[in-house]
């Protein structure tokens, strides 16, 4: 499904935007696609029920929601869905892609159910993929307020902490439609806990961010357990990586395809951009001097690269009596529970300052966030587009600040720089002068191209080649420097692994295993079924290693794998390594030395994929513990 490369057509809407349509065939059609752009043409074409419109028109006593008229994304999507056909929607964070892909689907099960075609009783009838709790609970949360009026229900489910068994109970309700993470979605589909032959509707939202997070095989075995002919498929995302058109390819069925946008990352530009150097000791003084100029009518969320930031930015903030700005934080090592009630609290105002990670960059759509601060820059320009896009949601404006170092981020002042010249604004002197020392080789010019992730595919027969992977230059430094020696070095430390040591057979056939031309084999054969090779020497080493331990661990290693019940307490072990050693070993750059299997069940644990190379493995749970 590439792009054909055609003149742009340009729209005056809500917003300014460039707009391009292709259809089945990838012909261009952008200007024989009439857009339902005002509520006029929606009554006019009869696309939904008369309540329905006049419940997102109009506004009284808190009930409505009261828009002028439908966004872009909603004003091209709603004819394509309407007319039953499977649709690629590639528009930014923001755009109202729900209400774009949801009501179609209301008004699609409203007829099946009155033609008794399908029975949601016995499953649900629309189903929705998408990538993590908060952007779930969100889409779930719309789906019963637009619901209501057209008499739909809906039901989520999401991995992490969330209660299965109740989450369970209430699918079990007969709800319409179905909310759900890729990964919990999956297990309850293969304990046949979740029958989805009946769906009809498919939505894969954020897609591009699924795959980034590694769902790719979870989400092709419940497409797959989904009735082909009868379902329609939409997939949207805001970005189009490769993996997002095989997917596409694969799994929908002659999509029409409507980009918003050019393709490139840019922003929304009712965000004013702001930019300031500072040191690292001014940052809090810089964030406070921001939050005593925020408007009384909005909230500011603050974002942080680490989970103990967050915690110190907002420990510090509530400590401050004369600012009186007392904050919550939201990130990774909270339950579901403490990300909720912060939520909650700053959705209803109760707190006015959030700190969180990019957990929160997207899907969040919290509409009185007047300010969004990058207390540290992002490490790439999509998860700054992202960040800043949590304010100036449909046609609200919004204010952005990013506090930067003096020296040290050229890379990120780069691609700053870069986006905000996209939207017509200017970067401070002292922020071009920077971004001018930075190097060629920046992170900006893999998002530039959309090829941010490069494959491991490309690299795995050329692993000596001086390639520059997704990896930063500090991880990359702990890999060079995590040598075997080291390792060996540090092994000596502990009495109790002298012995393995001084073993002479188990030292040659270390030796052996590390030094033989089998590795490169290794690489050159069928993936899988190597890979189930290396598993099982891997196993045995560990049995080894721990000689005399009892076989109950390699008996929870098996558990650990097969199982999809609920994963263990954090106190407790996973494939040999408790979940804290874990992540100490993650937090201090040391992912190397951790097992394949001990990467395997952390990431099972946090409702992640667990496909792909040791290196991807250690990428993705290293992500997770920063979230």
């Amino acid at each position: 499904m590439e792009l054909a490369s055609v003149s742009w057509l340009h729209f005056t809407m809500a917003d300014d935007e460039e707009v391009r349509v292709w259809d089945a065939q990838n012909n261009e059609i952008t200007g024989t696609v009439e857009p339902w752009d005002t509520w006029d043409k929606v009554k006019k074409n009869k696309g939904f029920p008369g309540g329905l419109i006049a419940f997102l028109q109009t506004q009284t006593d808190h009930e409505g929601c009261g828009f002028i008229q439908p966004t872009i994304v909603q004003a091209y999507s709603w004819p394509v869905l309407q007319n039953g056909k499977d649709l690629v929607g590639v528009a930014k964070t923001g755009s109202g892609k729900t209400i774009a892909f949801l009501l179609p689907g209301f008004v699609k099960l409203r007829k099946l159910k009155k033609s008794k075609e399908v029975d949601t009783g016995r499953g649900p009838a629309l189903l929705c993929v998408t990538p993590t709790r908060e952007l779930c609970h969100q889409i779930y949360s719309d789906a019963e307020k637009f619901g209501a009026p057209v008499q739909i229900t809906a039901a989520c489910c999401y991995g992490g902490e969330g209660n299965a068994k109740d989450q369970l109970w209430a699918i079990q309700q007969g709800p319409d439609c179905l909310i759900a993470t890729p990964g919990r979605l999956n297990n309850f589909i293969q304990k046949n806990q979740v029958v989805v032959d009946q769906v009809r509707y498919v939505v894969l939202d954020e897609a591009d961010r699924m795959l980034d997070m590694g769902f790719e095989p979870q989400i092709k075995q419940t497409l797959e357990a989904v009735p082909w002919d009868e379902r329609q498929t939409c997939m949207f995302t805001a970005t189009w990586p490769a993996e997002c058109k095989k997917l596409a390819e694969t799994y929908i069925k002659d999509p029409m395809q409507i980009q918003i946008g050019s393709g490139d990352i840019t922003t929304n530009k009712n965000i004013a951009q702001h930019v300031k150097l500072v040191e690292e000791t001014e940052k809090l003084d810089a964030l406070k001097e921001i939050l005593r100029a925020l408007p009384d009518e909005g909230n500011c969320l603050v974002f942080c690269n680490s989970k103990k930031k967050c915690g110190q930015v907002s420990w510090d903030l509530d400590q401050d009596q004369d600012l009186g700005m007392p904050a919550t934080e939201l990130h990774g090592d909270l339950d579901q529970r403490g990300r909720d009630n912060a939520l909650w609290k700053f959705r209803n105002g109760d707190v006015r300052v959030m700190v969180a990670t990019d957990l929160a960059s997207r899907g969040l759509d919290v509409r009185n966030i007047a300010v969004v601060v990058n207390y540290d820059a992002p490490k790439s320009a999509e998860d700054y587009v992202h960040r800043i896009g949590r304010t100036g949601r449909a046609e609200d404006s919004g204010e952005a600040y990013t506090l930067l170092l003096k020296w040290g981020q050229e890379a990120e002042a780069k691609y700053i720089m870069q986006i905000m010249q996209k939207a017509d604004q200017q970067a401070p002197a002292e922020v071009e002068e920077l971004a001018n020392n930075a190097k060629d080789d920046s992170e900006w010019k893999k998002d530039d191209d959309n090829s941010k992730k490069d494959s491991w595919d490309d690299k795995k027969d050329d692993w000596n080649a001086d390639k520059k992977d997704e990896w930063n230059s500090e991880k990359k430094e702990d890999w060079k420097a995590s040598s075997w020696d080291d390792k060996k070095d540090d092994w000596k430390k502990d009495d109790n692994k002298d012995d393995w040591w001084k073993n002479k057979e188990k030292e040659e056939k270390k030796d052996e295993w590390w030094k033989s031309d089998g590795k490169d084999e290794w690489w050159k054969k069928d993936e899988k079924e190597n890979k189930d090779d290396w598993w099982k020497k891997e196993e045995e080493k560990k049995d080894d290693w721990w000689n005399k331990k009892d076989e109950s661990s390699s008996s929870w290693t098996r558990k650990a794998e097969e199982s999809t019940e609920e994963p263990p307490a954090k106190a407790q072990k996973v494939a040999g390594k408790s979940t804290e050693e874990i992540r100490d070993a993650l937090v201090a750059g040391k992912g190397t030395g951790l097992k394949v299997a001990d990467l395997k069940a952390f990431l099972e644990e946090h409702g992640l994929g667990t496909d792909g190379s040791k290196v991807d493995l250690i990428k993705r749970a290293t992500e997770a513990v920063a979230e």
